[in-house]
């Protein structure tokens, strides 16, 4: 896998994230609340480099301890 698949796909399902942060779209995190304790989990090489989509987002919102042990 490419630096530029890792990009596309959320560090913790893998799934494509649909960031729009690089296009002339408004992305979706934009209006999101992402928490700052759910983003410290990114795996150290993908932080800064592959956005959390919305599933694993909202999946840790609903109940972070859990999210935390998978």
């Amino acid at each position: 896998m490419t630096a530029a698949d890792a990009e596309g796909k959320c560090p913790f399902c893998g799934e494509a994230n649909t960031c729009m942060a690089k296009s002339r779209q408004p992305c979706w995190c934009i209006a999101a609340t992402i928490p700052a304790e759910l983003v410290e989990l990114v795996p150290a090489p993908a932080k800064g480099k592959a956005c959390i989509c919305q599933a694993c987002v909202r999946r840790y919102n609903r109940d972070p301890a859990s999210f935390r042990s998978r």
